[in-house]
């Protein structure tokens, strides 16, 4: 199986990079020595995936819960993508604050503290059920590999682009040369 994934805890220092791969200097943008981006799928945070000539690469943001996760073309087996809907938790909470606002203007006994506090609570209410209108539905994929590992990411966006780097991960993957066996040759003794 080969996919990589760093939680982003315990991250290398670039010398620290360099000392492993035994002087051989990795990119600033993590790409292996020769190779090449094919296509990008860019969110609106720091995070995205990446689609080099060999491997599909994940790069995560501050929200997402890998840094980074990257697996050898070969090894993809099925690309998933999906809708993620909204958050509805704002939504919900906006009409239970609005409930809150009517009972704090209702049990206080001072005309002018209730009103108060009831606008108050009104207001973030509807702060929140603004945020649900406002933020978009984002697009969720996941690739499967062979040996049961999964990269997965968030992309807002359109579907029709998660879709498009989706048939074109397909696509780089069928351009690969094949192997001719799927299991290495072994040399069994012959007595």
């Amino acid at each position: 199986m080969a996919v990589e994934t760093s939680s982003g805890q315990d991250r290398p220092s670039q010398s620290s990079l360099d000392n492993q791969s035994g002087g051989t200097r990795i990119s600033n943008n993590g790409l292996l020595p020769g190779e090449r981006i094919v296509a990008e799928l860019k969110s609106t945070d720091d995070s995205g995936f990446q689609l080099s000539h060999t491997r599909v690469i994940f790069r995560g943001g501050t929200d997402s819960e890998a840094v980074y996760s990257s697996a050898q073309l070969k090894d993809v087996s099925s690309v998933n993508v999906s809708r993620r809907p909204r958050a509805r938790r704002s939504a919900a909470w906006g009409v239970v604050g609005l409930f809150a606002a009517i009972g704090v203007w209702q049990v206080t006994p001072s005309t002018t503290v209730g009103i108060t506090a009831a606008l108050v609570v009104a207001l973030i209410s509807l702060i929140l059920m603004a945020d649900y209108g406002i933020r978009p539905a984002g697009v969720h994929i996941e690739f499967h590999t062979t040996g049961g590992g999964t990269i997965s990411g968030e992309v807002d966006g359109k579907v029709a682009a998660a879709m498009e780097f989706a048939r074109e991960v397909e696509n780089t993957r069928r351009r690969l040369v094949p192997n001719r066996v799927s299991s290495p040759f072994r040399n069994y003794p012959s007595g």
